[in-house]
C-alpha cells in the first residue's frame, strides 16, 4: 500500500480518532490500552491510500501484510487488527461510515503459544525470604511480593489499591476489593500468609494517605516503582532470566492450577473475560485443557 505524503492524514480523520479514543476512555479502558489503540490506528491512518470512507478490505490487508513483512510480530499485528475492527465498527454504528470495511478482515492465525515463564516453588521461597522484615521497608516489600504471588494481581491493580479496599479479619482469610480491566469490580481472597504480611506492614502506617502501598517519598507506588523493586529482589534471589511483577502472576496461575486444576476458578481470580486467555498462563497438557474447556459453560 502506498503511503501518503508526510502530513497527509486529514483533519477530519484525526477528529474521528479522538472521538473513538474518548469513547474507549469512557468505557473504562486503561490508559495503556488507549495509548496502544492510538499508536496502531495512527499508523493505519497514515498509511491508507485515500479517505477513510473509501478504504477497501484489500487496503487493510495490504497494510497488515506490509507490517508482517517488516518484521512485526503476528500477535502485535492481531492487536492492531482488533483495534481497526473496533474503530471501524464504532464509526459505522455512529453513522460516520457508510460501510464497515473490516467485516471480512481476519486475524493472523497463530501457532501454539509458548507458556509464560514462571518461578519454581523453591525460587518463590527464596524470593519471599529476601525482604528484611525487621525493618518497615522490608515489611512493605514482603507484603507486596506476598500479594502479587498469592493473588495473581496485575501490577497496575496493586498500585491502585487503597487501604479501604483491604479486609483483614482477626482469623481466617482476608479479602481485597480490586478494580480490574474494564473497571470490573472483583473481590479476591487473601490467604493467611499474605494477610499476615499485610497486617505487619499496615501496623507501621501512621498517616492518613489512602493509598495502600507508599514509596519512600510517601506517595502512591507507581507501576515502574513496583517493577524496579520486584526486579531487584529477583536478581538478589539469583533469578536473572525472568523479570517483572508479571512473572509472579504467571507463577500464581501455574501453582494454583497444579494444586487444584480448576480452570474456571483461576480464570475468575485472574479477572479474565475469556478462558482461552487463562490458557496462556498455564502449563497443562493440551488434551487435558481441551477436556476442561469442553465442560465449561459459554464464555462471558
Amino acid at each position: 500500500m502506498a503511503r501518503r505524503k508526510r502530513g497527509g492524514r486529514r483533519p477530519h480523520e484525526r477528529e474521528l480518532l479522538e472521538e473513538f479514543l474518548g469513547a474507549l476512555t469512557l468505557e473504562g479502558r486503561s490508559a495503556h490500552s488507549v495509548r496502544a489503540y492510538r499508536r496502531d490506528l495512527e499508523a493505519l491512518l497514515a498509511a491508507l491510500p485515500g479517505p477513510l470512507g473509501e478504504v477497501r478490505p484489500r487496503d487493510l490487508r495490504e497494510h497488515f501484510r506490509q507490517q508482517l513483512a517488516a518484521g512485526r510480530s503476528p500477535s502485535s499485528i492481531n492487536r492492531a487488527i482488533a483495534a481497526t475492527r473496533s474503530f471501524c465498527r464504532f464509526l459505522f454504528e455512529e453513522g460516520r461510515l457508510e460501510r464497515n470495511p473490516t467485516q471480512v478482515l481476519r486475524s493472523i492465525r497463530l501457532g501454539p503459544a509458548l507458556a509464560p515463564k514462571h518461578l519454581t516453588v523453591d525460587e518463590v521461597r527464596r524470593l519471599l525470604s529476601l525482604p528484611d522484615t525487621a525493618a518497615p521497608t522490608g515489611r512493605r516489600d514482603h507484603a507486596i511480593l506476598m500479594l502479587l504471588y498469592n493473588t495473581g494481581l496485575r501490577v497496575g491493580e496493586l498500585c491502585a489499591l487503597n487501604r479501604e479496599d483491604v479486609r483483614l479479619p482477626a482469623e481466617g482469610w482476608g479479602a481485597l476489593q480490586v478494580v480490574g480491566k474494564g473497571r470490573r469490580l472483583q473481590r479476591l481472597p487473601i490467604n493467611r500468609p499474605a494477610a499476615d504480611a499485610l497486617s505487619a506492614y499496615l501496623a507501621d502506617r501512621n498517616n492518613s494517605e489512602p493509598a495502600l502501598f507508599l514509596n519512600r517519598n510517601g506517595g502512591r507506588f507507581s507501576v515502574r516503582g513496583i517493577a524496579l523493586s520486584v526486579n531487584r529482589y529477583l536478581r538478589a534471589a539469583g533469578i536473572t532470566d525472568r523479570s517483572g511483577p508479571h512473572v509472579l502472576r504467571h507463577t500464581f496461575a501455574t501453582h494454583a492450577l497444579r494444586a487444584r486444576p480448576n480452570l474456571r476458578a483461576v480464570q475468575e481470580l485472574l479477572g479474565h473475560a475469556w478462558v482461552t486467555t487463562t490458557q496462556r498462563y498455564t502449563h497443562l497438557e493440551v488434551e487435558d485443557l481441551q477436556a476442561q474447556v469442553a465442560e465449561l459453560p459459554a464464555n462471558r
